[in-house]
């Protein structure tokens, strides 16, 4: 995509069929909510849906706050994402409790491009205490997942994540990759996100512009969030039960949010002065600006190790 169509069009749509999940996890601010439960209602989804047919969208993931499979409807909404965007890549995020074997083989019909499973760990007992579900079902249905007859046949990619939390020790860390590699699917280790402070990260705020200001995020009530960062929509740029989706896009708000982290601004609007995102945003930069926050988001990268493994604080340090 081009600069210019950064400006008018969005490369990613996101959009939160429903908030509600059936975790409690520590490092994330679900539970929490002050906006109350909601799914989507389906005139608003069919909305979307239809609205991002006006455009050459390159993905669309139905999620933010909540997980995909605590919406009844996430089957046949799946379905009408491949049937009326069959050239966008769909992209699925789930915990994976709730994956059953049923609806893994339903996904086959989908095509659906990457599924990311957040595993988080393969300790029972911490997985209890940090998501607050039983390991053993997840892990049963991530291996009928990973079982070489059906996985490539229910996601082009497959991915399991462990976000790293400032306790996660290197052994939880190498014990999460191994299952990985004998699952035969990829593996990701991430660094917590601070959700604008409201979530304890040692990771810093980072000076170059985010990923995020060239996508929408839809919440279940139709507001249109600054980011997944913007939890509580506080930050809205417009409100898709009133407004088309590419006017929001293109509207003051989010001209102005884009403006400010495209210039290097970042830390001189809120909240994203207080957020420490760092999946570094550069496509919608000229080369020149490319290459200078290019430059600064690899020595964050480089210093603070966001992605990956990494001791974790409590045992840096020792001799």
């Amino acid at each position: 995509m081009k600069h210019s169509d950064r400006k008018l069009f969005p490369r990613l749509v996101a959009i939160e069929t429903t908030n509600y999940c059936n975790a409690k996890c520590v490092f994330c601010p679900n539970a929490l909510l002050k906006r109350g439960r909601h799914h989507m209602t389906d005139a608003l989804f069919e909305s979307i849906v239809e609205q991002c047919r006006e455009f050459r969208l390159g993905a669309i993931e139905p999620f933010l706050q909540g997980e995909p499979f605590s919406d009844p409807k996430i089957m046949p909404r799946l379905e009408m994402i491949h049937r009326r965007l069959p050239a966008t890549k769909l992209r699925l995020y789930t915990n994976g409790y709730a994956l059953t074997p049923a609806r893994t083989d339903a996904l086959m019909e989908f095509g659906v491009d990457h599924l990311y499973v957040s595993l988080n760990t393969t300790d029972p007992v911490r997985y209890r205490a940090d998501i607050g579900l039983d390991l053993g079902r997840t892990m049963e249905n991530l291996r009928y997942l990973a079982d070489p007859k059906r996985r490539e046949r229910v996601a082009r990619n497959i991915t399991f994540r462990m976000l790293r939390s400032n306790e996660t020790t290197l052994r939880e860390q190498d014990a999460f990759v191994r299952f990985c590699k004998e699952a035969g699917v990829r593996h990701f280790i991430v660094g917590l996100f601070n959700y604008k402070g409201e979530v304890q990260s040692e990771l810093p705020i980072p000076g170059f512009p985010c990923e995020h200001m060239d996508r929408l995020d839809i919440l279940s009530n139709g507001i249109v969030t600054l980011c997944c960062m913007d939890q509580e929509g506080e930050f809205a740029w417009g409100d898709a039960t009133k407004e088309p989706i590419l006017d929001i896009y293109r509207g003051a708000v989010a001209r102005k949010y884009r403006q400010m982290l495209w210039s290097g601004k970042r830390r001189h609007i809120h909240p994203c002065d207080t957020c420490n995102l760092f999946w570094p945003g550069l496509g919608g930069l000229r080369p020149w600006q490319k290459a200078r926050f290019g430059v600064a988001a690899g020595w964050y990268f480089v210093r603070h190790r966001p992605s990956g493994r990494k001791a974790p604080a409590s045992s840096r340090g020792r001799k």
